[in-house]
């Protein structure tokens, strides 16, 4: 089963898969990518397969989403999972403070639970940026989750 289930567009994803693989080494099949498109699809679809995809989600650790893309949203109700939102929303969990040419301030909103059961406080984080600043938002949230960023 995942450990983290991600709900980003297609760039994101690519951008994330390179990043956190690259970076913390994980298997592929600890984390379970969802795009947008694949949301847009489901809408189109039976009610089961919705409900599918929730159970997929169900079984993850953590859910890391993009709460840019409203549609995002209904697939995170009554998840036992930890969900972690990222994007330019102000209630977002991993909002930018601002963003550079070259890096940004990023906001933890909430205090994480990293993997290692270390609370993450709320702060301010300089990053480097990951190709744009969705991409950033979203590598950040997971690197904190593996407690390789405080």
């Amino acid at each position: 089963m995942p450990f983290i289930g991600i709900i980003s567009n297609e760039i994101t994803e690519n951008c994330i898969r390179r990043c956190i693989l690259e970076k913390l080494k994980l298997p592929e099949s600890s984390v379970l990518f969802i795009k947008e498109k694949s949301i847009e699809n489901i809408k189109n679809i039976k009610f089961e397969t919705t409900e599918i995809l929730k159970k997929m989600l169900e079984n993850s650790t953590y859910v890391v989403i993009n709460s840019d893309i409203e549609d995002n949203l209904e697939l995170i109700e009554d998840l036992n999972a930890t969900v972690i939102t990222y994007g330019f929303n102000s209630k977002a969990t991993i909002t930018a403070s601002s963003v550079g040419d070259d890096e940004m301030m990023i906001c933890l909103q909430r205090t994480i639970c990293s993997k290692n059961k270390e609370n993450i406080e709320p702060q301010e984080i300089k990053v480097p940026i990951y190709e744009d600043a969705s991409c950033t938002m979203a590598v950040t949230a997971i690197l904190t989750l593996y407690s390789s960023i405080k």
